[in-house]
């Protein structure tokens, strides 16, 4: 398992988009919730009283625009660990020098979870920075509050990664896989659920795999807005049971998918 990981960090050592995309996910998920800091005092306290950065809400709010960021950028990552095998023939080449079909996809299975490891491991770090800086004064109940986050945060990550790898296998090119992992997470799925919503009208429309993955950490509603969504007909979010759930089943459907692809498809 360790060779294997070892050869896909080799791999990327040198591969620019990938590590630009590490980069970016580092700055930009602290920098978008300290940009809180420039919001009127009047929105902070409409979402809570303790703000967005003491604890427990750190976690939340960390979580939910984590989320987004990991939607982009993980899985982008995703996308690049195999359409760059694809673009420079090292996934063949692997091949010929001995590496079995199947152990060339554990090796990218046990990678994608190494990097959802390490993004979450980063958001534990950060929540816990944030949090220490504006805990005055720090219970230590209180840190522990909402710490189921962190798992479902990982899970979030290794589902984004996991679907970025099927387009990625699927299509090949890197432009036209990031292009069709995008087109699905941000309109085609809203649009199957909105059709799905309308003729049905039932909560199943929210079993979707991207809407699945964002009720993993969804927005932290303020006390107002979750006794609006009570009296709705039914709670536009899963819950998080459901969600951990639903997440697994796709992530296992997603990469069976790439395990049967790269089995059965010339390379």
């Amino acid at each position: 398992m360790l060779h294997l990981l070892k050869l896909e960090l080799k791999k990327i050592n040198n591969y620019r988009p990938f590590q630009v995309m590490a980069i970016l996910y580092l700055i930009a998920l602290p920098a978008s919730l300290l940009v809180t800091k420039s919001l009127p005092e009047d929105v902070g306290l409409f979402f809570g009283s303790e703000g967005f950065y003491t604890f427990p809400n750190v976690w939340r709010y960390l979580g939910y625009i984590g989320n987004w960021i990991g939607f982009f950028f993980l899985g982008f990552m995703g996308v690049l660990s195999i359409t760059s095998e694809y673009g420079n023939k090292t996934l063949r080449q692997n091949i010929i020098t001995g590496l079995s079909r199947k152990d060339y996809f554990f090796a990218k299975v046990i990678f994608i979870a190494a990097v959802s490891l390490a993004a979450t491991v980063y958001y534990f770090l950060v929540g816990v920075g944030i949090g220490f800086v504006h805990a005055d004064p720090f219970y230590f109940d209180v840190f522990t509050q909402n710490l189921n986050y962190i798992p479902r945060f990982f899970l979030m990550c290794f589902g984004y990664m996991s679907l970025g790898l099927l387009m990625g296998t699927l299509v090949r090119r890197t432009g036209f896989a990031i292009f069709l992992f995008l087109a699905y997470g941000v309109f085609i799925e809203s649009i199957l659920r909105g059709i799905h919503l309308y003729y049905t009208e039932h909560r199943s429309c929210l079993f979707y795999p991207v809407n699945a993955m964002e009720d993993l950490t969804p927005i932290p509603f303020p006390d107002m807005a979750n006794g609006m969504i009570k009296e709705m007909e039914f709670n536009p979010f899963l819950s998080p049971t459901e969600a951990i759930i639903t997440t697994s089943i796709y992530i296992a459907f997603f990469l069976f998918g790439v395990y049967q692809l790269l089995m059965k498809r010339d390379l």
